[in-house]
């Protein structure tokens, strides 16, 4: 009988034992399990009794999922794998698992993110009468916030890019993170997202631009254009007018020095003095020791441009070519945001991308 009991009492090594706590859903309320792609399709359902739930389900192919009672919004993601998972409608929502930790902090730094663009996207601001010097403040915090949570969020894809949870995380990040981070990582995760994945970004953007074919054409575009200037790859050569007028052509500053940084910038980007001030000082402490610094201005004119690198005293190579093929350039690169920067060797081949000066610096010093 003792040997009976142990083994009617033993554990499926894939389940997903979820204890859960919902105190405030009134007795018989109905809790429904769904795959995150189709959240009215569901494919467990578990009832609440004295604000407490549990289920057993099944983890073989661990995978996220969304627990919700389907009449309110009042659901959350769950990743389902072997363990004992926790669950609270009125915590932290999820929880008990390595991963699931992992999962709610994702969750909450992106909401926080969701919610901080908000608050700083034009107009919103206006209703609390705040000075534009404040505005200015809020809006600066917004986009060093948004850089924080892109480094992070790339972190958490790339690091569980083989499984659900990358897929998840890149889902999420859609519309949030830069679609030329995101796109480069479509390539790693299983093929079976792979679809789902690029169809769920061009959604998002025909809702910007309420067009599907400029939508796809847009996101192949820089796709191509990303794999044609990876890591690894050689440079695109191009040819721009310096702010004085004098042509430059690429190869002739990547050849010549140990490194060549091709940074694209615009005057009308958030914080791009500070930006290009201290790009600026790590220049004159590199510049002797083999590294250019190629400026591509996205400005529309060239007198706009040349009046940020007056201000600040810029002494690398300054192009900036508003109808001529500054835009193009970018383009070529798939650039999407600003600041962006390739680094090349004197071979002629890529050796890094970097969206944030802090990365220029970072490798700056490896090299140096």
């Amino acid at each position: 009988m003792l040997l009976c009991l142990l083994f009617s009492c033993s554990k499926n090594e894939n389940a997903c034992v979820v204890n859960g706590r919902y105190a405030s859903a009134p007795d018989g309320t109905v809790l429904y399990v769904t795959p995150i792609d189709d959240i009215l399709a569901p494919i467990d359902s578990v009832v609440v009794r004295d604000g407490k739930f549990g289920l057993e389900l099944d983890a073989a192919a661990p995978s996220v999922r969304f627990i919700s009672s389907q009449q309110v919004i009042d659901g959350g993601f769950v990743y389902v794998e072997p363990g004992v998972v926790n669950v609270d409608f009125a915590g932290d929502f999820v929880g008990g698992t390595p991963a699931n930790e992992r999962l709610n902090r994702f969750m909450v730094e992106r909401d926080k993110i969701v919610n901080l663009r908000r608050m700083g996207a034009p107009g919103a601001l206006d209703a609390f009468g705040l000075d534009k010097a404040m505005c200015d403040s809020i809006r600066d915090i917004v986009v060093i916030a948004g850089d924080i949570f892109e480094s992070y969020a790339v972190k958490e894809i790339k690091e569980n890019i083989d499984s659900h949870l990358g897929y998840f995380y890149l889902v999420q990040s859609v519309g949030i993170v830069a679609s030329a981070k995101l796109l480069p990582l479509l390539d790693k995760v299983p093929d079976e997202y792979r679809d789902k994945l690029y169809d769920t970004m061009c959604n998002r953007i025909e809702s910007d631009v309420h067009n599907a074919a400029m939508a796809e054409k847009y996101l192949d575009d820089i796709w191509k254009s990303l794999e044609a200037t990876a890591v690894g790859k050689k440079f695109q050569d191009f040819e721009l007018d310096d702010i004085n007028g004098w042509k430059v052509l690429l190869s002739d500053e990547v050849f010549a020095n140990k490194y060549a940084l091709v940074l694209f910038w615009a005057g009308w980007q958030d914080g791009v003095k500070e930006q290009l001030q201290v790009l600026a000082e790590a220049y004159g402490k590199y510049k002797t020791k083999g590294l250019q610094i190629v400026g591509v201005s996205l400005d529309g004119d060239v007198a706009a441009c040349r009046s940020v690198v007056d201000e600040l005293d810029i002494a690398w190579v300054q192009l900036c070519n508003p109808a001529g093929g500054s835009a193009e350039v970018a383009a070529a690169y798939g650039i999407t945001e600003l600041p962006a920067a390739v680094l090349v060797n004197n071979r002629g081949t890529i050796i890094s991308r970097m969206a944030t000066v802090e990365d220029m610096l970072k490798k700056f010093e490896e090299l140096f």
